[in-house]
């Protein structure tokens, strides 16, 4: 329900800017406008002004701006219309010059609305990794770009075709930005500087755009069970007995709690807050504390946790292969006791030794999951290292002050119109197959993943959407803004009104393309929901079979 509230506040949004900009050019042009329409079918809200009727419409998957003289009504109703408006208030009557304005208005409102956007990005601020230590790479995809320019994990990114990149959202943008470009990338190998060529590319089936490999960003202090703790939350782990940097990340550092049971572990760490300007470049001092390991009981091959309400079976590093088949497997019971999510550790009554734990598995048959097939999996339970502290990987929120973002917005914007441009020359290409394309139902979806994250991953997508609305509203095809302008650029040089019969074949020809396009996203969201849903996937891959 969320989702669907998010993704009208959005949608409503972008639509009122788009429509927005055609309904104030048109008024400045002299234009009668009859009304301004956000959404489509029955009015929710509607009030009247001196010319102009506004609607608020259930449907809020676009809108519209009736103009006198650009209708779609028969000539009867037209006429009816627009008995009393002037003729030289008719769209039609305009200067091809006015109705170009007219036209253009519209992306070009998106555009501009981008700028407000990216200051409010800025000033509320992005959520960043902290690399205390540099970018390190943690894990090179198999036949990736990064594995054929000889990237090897625990190599120290220092720059970019000579741009020094410090923080893992810039080397993101920086390499994006040169996707199927040649770029030399400057590493630190234990001290030794090498300069490797790589090739950044797309693969849909490894799911990466860019080089291919992951970061190693350290650990940080999430939450804290108990105040006697000599952690802090905030605390980013730098090192832990003079250990290599593998060990400060999330799995290295609760892999070593674990396997260090009634020990104390010397740990450097420094505090960093959860919110910096830009301005603040200091570095936060660092302590070394000592941090006790209790012990508790835990298995030892897989953990499990509260996802959505639901028990979820996740394998730990090192587990067997069989049990990475059953990640996120719904667990049902252990050692035939149902489980209940409510229990803090599911293992406490659990003896020492042998432990069955009774999963859930959606198996799989073509492109529908068919089947929920129940299995058990033997493991062993034993005493670990326990210290009370959760971690996550370490992050914080940059933020920049009113007059920075005021001067940087235009390049943040920017930085999504090219991003955008991008993504057509891929799809224009085949680089990016238009199976990837999302309509309105994967539009929502995205909506709501992107409010959960965050208000600053909302805010993002948000800038994304507008700039798209604006960018792809001026590609030259019919229905499309852009469409009209050729429209319109083809009368000026005509110089003289097109023929009625070729406009009203472009317009058919224009509503075939968009209803197919509408089609085939609408199948593509389809699809993907029914493919991401454990509960729609088992049902119809009964009647698949």
């Amino acid at each position: 329900m969320l989702t669907f509230v998010y993704f009208c506040i959005v949608l409503g949004l972008l639509v009122c800017v788009h429509e927005f900009g055609h309904f104030a050019a048109a008024k400045l042009c002299g234009v009668y406008v009859h009304r301004f329409s956000i959404g489509f079918g029955p009015a929710i809200l509607k009030w009247q002004g001196k010319e102009t009727a506004y609607t608020i419409a259930c449907i809020p998957l676009g809108g519209f701006v009736q103009m006198a003289g650009q209708s779609d009504l028969p000539d009867e109703e037209e006429d009816e219309l627009n008995k009393d408006v002037p003729r030289e208030r008719f769209y039609t009557s305009k200067k091809v010059w006015q109705r170009l304005i007219i036209i253009l208005a519209g992306p070009g409102m998106n555009l501009i609305f981008a700028l407000p956007l990216a200051v409010a990005i800025l000033c509320y601020g992005q959520s960043t990794s902290i690399t205390p230590n540099g970018i390190v790479v943690s894990e090179v995809i198999r036949e990736s770009p990064a594995e054929k320019a000889g990237l090897l994990p625990g190599d120290k990114i220092l720059s970019v075709d000579g741009e020094s990149v410090t923080t893992w959202n810039r080397f993101v943008e920086t390499i994006r930005s040169k996707i199927y470009s040649d770029i030399t990338v400057k590493v630190d190998r234990g001290g030794e500087l090498l300069e490797l060529q790589a090739y950044p590319e797309l693969n849909e089936e490894q799911g990466y755009l860019g080089l291919g490999f992951t970061m190693l960003p350290p650990a940080q202090v999430e939450r804290l069970e108990n105040g006697d703790s000599p952690l802090r939350k905030g605390d980013v782990i730098l090192s832990v007995e003079g250990r290599p940097l593998s060990d400060c990340s999330v799995d290295g550092l609760v892999g070593l709690i674990l396997n260090s049971p009634n020990t104390n572990l010397t740990v450097r760490v420094a505090n960093y807050k959860s919110r910096r300007k830009t301005s603040d470049d200091s570095v936060p001092e660092d302590r070394t504390v000592s941090l006790p390991v209790g012990e508790k009981k835990k298995c030892e091959s897989f953990d499990i946790l509260n996802v959505d309400g639901r028990a979820r079976f996740i394998p730990r590093s090192g587990a067997p292969d069989e049990f990475w088949s059953l990640f996120g497997a719904k667990v049902l019971a252990l050692n035939e006791k149902p489980l209940a999510l409510s229990e803090e550790d599911y293992f406490a009554d659990i003896p020492v030794g042998a432990v069955t734990a009774c999963v859930a598995v959606a198996a799989q048959s073509g492109r529908y999951k068919r089947e929920t097939i129940v299995t058990s999996v033997v493991s062993r339970v034993d005493y670990f290292g326990h210290a009370g502290v959760g971690f996550r990987s370490a992050s914080e929120m940059v933020c920049e002050p009113f007059g920075e973002a005021l001067v940087h917005s235009p390049g943040k914007a920017w930085s999504k119109v090219a991003e955008t441009f991008r993504t057509l020359k891929l799809l224009f290409t085949g680089s990016l197959k238009v199976n990837n394309l999302s309509g309105p139902v994967g539009i929502a979806r995205m909506t709501g993943v992107a409010a959960a994250l965050g208000f600053d991953v909302l805010l993002n997508f948000v800038l994304l959407i507008t700039v798209n609305l604006g960018v792809l509203n001026l590609l030259p095809l019919p229905v499309l803004d852009g469409g009209h302008v050729v429209l319109l650029i083809l009368e000026a040089i005509r110089g003289k009104a097109l023929p009625e019969k070729f406009l009203i074949w472009y317009q058919r020809i224009g509503l075939v393309f968009i209803l197919a396009l509408f089609a085939l996203v609408m199948l593509n969201d389809i699809g993907r929901w029914i493919r991401d849903s454990e509960f729609l996937g088992t049902l119809l891959g009964k009647f698949f079979h």
